[in-house]
């Protein structure tokens, strides 16, 4: 039944989880996204709001609601033992009762927040449409899909004004439905005769939470038919990027090619409009035990479309073939829209529901997997996450994942419900073992060109055993990652630049400074799957606004949205979305869309301009920044300059078969895998140097985000406005925290010796406040580590007041989000001891006497010292 209650003092036994959208599986570096959900609203029909911040729930108004992904959130082996759903209300304008009821049909949550909207966006589902397609396509139904509504509700109460949370107990028949056919999951449709709002998954953690007890399940035995995989034909063949295809040329000290002559660009790709096309499924009896036979329903574009029955006994490891012809539609603006599948019935007892049923989409990018006998016989030992011992159902398994978790998921302002792209497994070859050769594991190393990108699982590769065991119950995120760049994506980890020693050991920078070697660098702290970029959605950011490299407490930043993931970042959704349609052999081109005109907007860390001044360009080579000469330098005033456009090579712009089109650019001759696509830039500045980096990448995230003629890129310098003073005038001073802690303790922050540690509280609010003595115009606080470096607060806020002034006057100086990034890329290290490390924190000077640090994250920390340094005063 449903309910209100409180979720404090909540205490979940062992077998118990907790999914909501972001929210973490136990022993899974990939977390729970696939909470979803959407408003269909009677008297606005024809609006989206599956991106809104609530769900609003009235007579008019029913909200959509599912929880996807069951299979990997519960673990194989699961049993239900109860469930409930737990909605944050916002608001209950009138009381009524609400109810909850199984729902039959597709759905997608789309993008929108109810806004105006002159359409729905693309392949949203609202009141009128369960598929609106901007290329008329649109699947229509009636009256908000009543008709696919259950007869009787799951769950069923009253709910009174006042009421902070909605507790639905009582579905663990559905929770156990939904994890056993995951192609029977359509979630929930909620209706109430009153008027109330809902947080939506928009919210995270406190957004709908789906909450069940599980138990462990025995394994079952006997027969078990499996729809293994689906086969297209005819196939034609990608783009080919081997032999001559690229041309090669050495600019600006690197070299790379641009694929300008792909093999087979004359050749057909796909089937043509109307082209009569044969999907072949092969059922597999993955069991110990002979099967009786199974009718079977093919469905193509969500209409059943043809039906059959086999009635001969399948003995273990017998597959049959099964047939269905179809007429190819060329809807290539969006690769969602042409589902086709296979359902079948077994005839007798069958050990496992969830496959029987497999769906692909037609357009989708093929993958061709290969697994050698060795390693086929190995995975079938044990039972696997997808319920099964087989290898087929576990690979795809792991395809519904990348579909139905990383590419649906990832979500940006351009891309509101993901990436429009899908991939299929085309055909999944069992060879002798000692067949696969490469790096992709394939036949004799050689490609076949039906298929967009092939993967190979080779026993004799490394620890077989270990990696089967790694990934047998996960989501294979390397799998994954690997397949990706088999359809185009590149390692944006190339443009990570790791931070070297100041003797040129270790990390990419070679560059010297004062007879050393620079300790900075840059490691995207919200990088994807492919290794960096930027994951968090910026829906709700002016897209004319740089993206912050890192964590920030600017309020223009502030929202819900814009929290990380671990998914695609936002370049991997572009290249996706932009190269649909294209078959592949291309990668990482998409690098080559960039604004026409870019900008710099040069200020210090908080933001503030610095008026004028000379900026040096170090372009890295083969993945680092060597010593020498910058590759240009860039005078700017008045805060700002434009960046240069370099040449690339060419005679003349060049774009590419996918309609990227390489041209003069920042980058010049810009490596499609990103190795000569990151700046670090020098700013030279009252007697301080100090240093910012720029990434091919955010150009092209710029693009993305419709700044395709002029963009406006932000390069934070940490410096201060005046020249600073060399003394240190934190050194034996006072400092008093909120703990009240010991004078010894106190005296360790501020004596000078990084090998004594002040310990800091460890509570959100925890501070830590050094006097120094009077008022005077504080350009620098540079704090010390040694040992431990990460050990301090993660998060914490520099605040200055001066004498007579109380705490509420006091300014804020510096906001750090991530101390472990800083302390380990933003750096500086001591010519004395290798091991004593400090990060400054420089901004327009504040006359000030009392500098306090606050814990913004929590956890405790310690600290080895805090030097504080005064400016010159102004002129």
């Amino acid at each position: 039944m449903l309910s209100a209650c409180l979720l404090s003092g909540l205490v979940l036994q062992a077998s118990s989880i907790i999914l909501y959208r972001g929210g973490p599986i136990a022993g899974s570096d990939t977390r729970y996204w696939s909470c979803e959900d959407t408003t269909l609203d009677k008297e606005r029909a024809q609006r989206s709001y599956g991106q809104g911040m609530l769900l609003r729930m009235s007579p008019s108004q029913r909200t959509l609601l599912r929880f996807a992904d069951l299979r990997r959130a519960f673990g194989p082996e699961k049993r239900v033992v109860n469930a409930k759903l737990v909605l944050t209300t916002e608001q209950v304008a009138k009381p009524g009762r609400i109810k909850l009821y199984r729902f039959g049909a597709p759905w997608n949550e789309g993008g929108g927040t109810g806004e105006p909207q002159a359409a729905p966006p693309q392949w949203s589902t609202t009141w009128d449409h369960q598929f609106f397609d901007e290329r008329g396509r649109t699947r229509r139904w009636n009256q908000g899909g009543a008709n696919f509504m259950a007869q009787t509700p799951s769950a069923e109460a009253d709910v009174v004004v006042g009421q902070r949370e909605i507790v639905a107990d009582g579905l663990q028949a559905d929770a156990q439905l939904f994890y056993e056919r995951p192609y029977d999951n359509d979630g929930w449709v909620i209706e109430f005769d009153g008027d109330c709002a809902v947080n939506s998954a928009e919210n995270r953690e406190f957004g709908p939470r789906l909450e069940v007890q599980l138990e462990t399940a025995p394994a079952k035995g006997g027969a078990d038919l499996s729809v293994a995989y689906i086969t297209r034909t005819p196939e034609y063949e990608r783009y080919d990027n081997r032999g001559d295809a690229y041309v090669r040329a050495t600019v600006g000290g690197h070299e790379s090619g641009v694929m300008m002559k792909p093999g087979g660009e004359d050749t057909r790709k796909w089937p043509a409009k109307g082209e009569e096309v044969t999907y072949t499924a092969y059922v597999k009896n993955v069991g110990n035990a002979p099967a009786a036979g199974f009718g079977y329903q093919w469905s193509a574009n969500f209409e059943p479309a043809h039906t059959g029955t086999h009635s001969g006994t399948i003995a273990p490891g017998e597959t049959l073939p099964v047939t269905f012809k179809n007429t190819f539609q060329e809807w290539h603006h969006d690769h969602r829209n042409q589902p086709v599948s296979l359902k079948i019935t077994p005839s007798a007892a069958d050990a496992l529901a969830a496959n029987d049923f497999l769906e692909i989409q037609a357009a989708a990018l093929n993958i061709g997997i290969w697994v050698d006998e060795g390693f086929y016989r190995k995975f079938a030992e044990k039972p696997n996450a997808s319920g099964s011992s087989s290898f087929e159902d576990w690979i795809q398994w792991q395809f519904r994942i990348w579909n139905e978790v990383f590419m649906r998921h990832s979500h940006f302002s351009f891309a509101p419900d993901g990436s429009r792209e899908s991939v299929r497994a085309g055909r999944i070859t069992i060879v002798p073992t000692g067949t696969l050769k490469g790096g992709a594991h394939i036949p004799n190393d050689t490609p076949s060109m039906i298929y967009d990108g092939e993967w190979g699982f080779d026993s004799s590769f490394g620890d077989a055993t270990g990696y089967i065991e790694a990934v047998r119950n996960q989501a294979d995120r390397a799998l994954i990652h690997e397949m990706s760049h088999q359809i185009g994506l590149i390692d944006l980890y190339q443009m990570n630049i790791d931070a070297s020693l100041p003797d040129g050991s270790r990390g990419k920078v070679r560059l010297r400074h004062d007879d050393r070697v620079i300790t900075r660098g840059w490691i995207d702290q919200f990088g994807g799957l492919m290794g960096g970029g930027e994951t968090r959605d910026e829906t709700l950011i002016p897209d004319r606004l740089p993206m912050p490299l890192g964590d920030t407490n600017s309020l223009v930043y502030l929202s819900p949205l814009f929290r990380p993931t671990d998914l695609y970042s936002l370049t991997d959704v572009f290249a996706l979305n932009a190269n649909l349609g294209f078959r592949r052999g291309f990668y990482g081109e998409f690098l080559y869309s960039m604004p026409a005109t870019n900008l710099v907007r040069v200020t210090d860390r908080n933001g503030e301009a610095i008026p004028e001044g000379t900026l040096q360009f170090y372009q890295t080579i083969n993945g680092e920044v060597r010593d020498g000469p910058p590759t240009f330098e860039l005078p700017f005033k008045s805060g700002s300059a434009t960046l240069l456009n370099r040449q690339t090579g060419l005679a003349a712009p060049f774009k590419t078969l996918t309609g990227h089109t390489l041209k003069p650019n920042p980058f010049g001759r810009l490596d499609v895998v990103g190795s000569n696509g990151v700046f670090l830039v020098r700013l030279d500045q009252h007697g301080q140097t100090e240093w910012a980096w720029l990434k091919a990448w955010q150009l092209t995230d710029a693009y993305a985000r419709g700044n395709k003629n002029v963009y406006v890129h932000e390069l934070r310098f940490n410096v201060t406005h005046r020249p600073l003073k060399p003394l240190d005038w934190a050194l034996k001073k006072t400092a008093v925290d909120k703990a009240n802690s010991s004078g010894a303790n106190i005296a360790n922050l501020l004596d000078g010796d990084p090998k004594t540690f002040y310990e800091a509280g460890g509570e959100v609010g925890d501070w830590v406040e050094v006097d120094i003595g009077r008022d005077r115009p504080i350009g620098e606080i540079r704090l010390v580590m040694t040992s431990d470096h990460n050990a301090f607060w993660r998060q914490f806020e520099i605040m200055l007041y001066g004498t007579g002034q109380t705490l509420a006057e006091a300014k804020k100086y510096a906001y750090e989000g991530n101390w472990p990034s800083a302390i380990s890329q933003d750096r500086d290290i001591s010519k004395a001891d290798a091991d004593v490390r400090s990060v400054a924190y420089r901004a327009r000077p504040q006359t000030a006497r009392f500098i306090r640090i606050i814990n913004r994250s929590g956890g405790r920390g310690k600290l080895a010292g805090i030097e504080v340094r005064e400016t010159e005063a102004e002129p």
